[in-house]
């Protein structure tokens, strides 16, 4: 019998919420006058366009700091808003502090008392995520940057770096995605993968499935 040794999260999609965290940093920057909730959903799905064009360019990894910093240009500018320096480095800084979903913390700290190690295995670079981590108030055992791997999920690199690492079996993981996307890649990189589907998402791929599906992080603690 395999015992799952550590359980790594996505970062901005399992474990915490963007968009919770992007609206309120919109408008203190912007004002209440514009469409915040807009703009920072154009704004992520242009992040993750430009990271996957980074995957696709072989030209090496555009660092997500930068993905985040382009893609926050095109999008403001492309709704007519002019941002200040100072209004785009406090929109910069609002990914180092976005909040945990309301069950995060709770349930992280049961799985700690269980005995678990837990990671995150994230699109971030690593100093983004150290300040996520350090900002969300939840104690991880190991932080695995994409920057570790040269690539973005779901690139299969990126998800071999537990074994490349830490020296663990892909069956001593148990990976927990936040999208379709993320489950796709970890599955078809031979991880276990437990999917915090809050949002009710179906994957594009319907041959390939997660191990387990759930409403949100408190699910897990019904899985280990």
């Amino acid at each position: 019998m395999v015992t799952t040794q550590l359980i790594t999260f996505d970062a901005y999609t399992a474990l915490v919420d963007c968009e919770s965290g992007l609206v309120p940093a919109i408008r203190g920057a912007c004002g209440e006058g514009v469409d915040a909730v807009g703009l920072a959903r154009a704004w992520r799905a242009k992040q993750l366009e430009y990271a996957q064009m980074s995957n696709s360019l072989q030209r090496g990894r555009i660092p997500l700091r930068l993905v985040t910093r382009r893609a926050m240009d095109y999008t403001f500018a492309r709704a007519g808003v002019e941002l200040t320096g100072e209004q785009g480095a406090a929109l910069e800084a609002a990914w180092d502090r976005l909040p945990p979903w309301p069950e995060a913390k709770a349930t992280l700290a049961e799985l700690k008392a269980r005995g678990y190690r837990l990671g995150i295995l994230s699109n971030g670079d690593e100093e983004m995520l150290r300040a996520l981590a350090a900002s969300s108030g939840i104690e991880f055992d190991h932080i695995l940057a994409s920057d570790h791997a040269g690539h973005y999920k779901p690139h299969p690199s990126v998800y071999a770096l537990p074994r490349q690492r830490l020296r663990l079996e892909p069956r001593e993981v148990l990976h927990v995605a936040g999208s379709g996307n993320d489950v796709l890649g970890c599955k078809l990189a031979g991880l276990p993968c437990a999917w915090s589907n809050r949002h009710g998402d179906r994957m594009i791929d319907p041959g390939v499935r997660a191990d387990h599906e759930m409403r949100d992080l408190a699910g897990l603690l019904e899985i280990l």
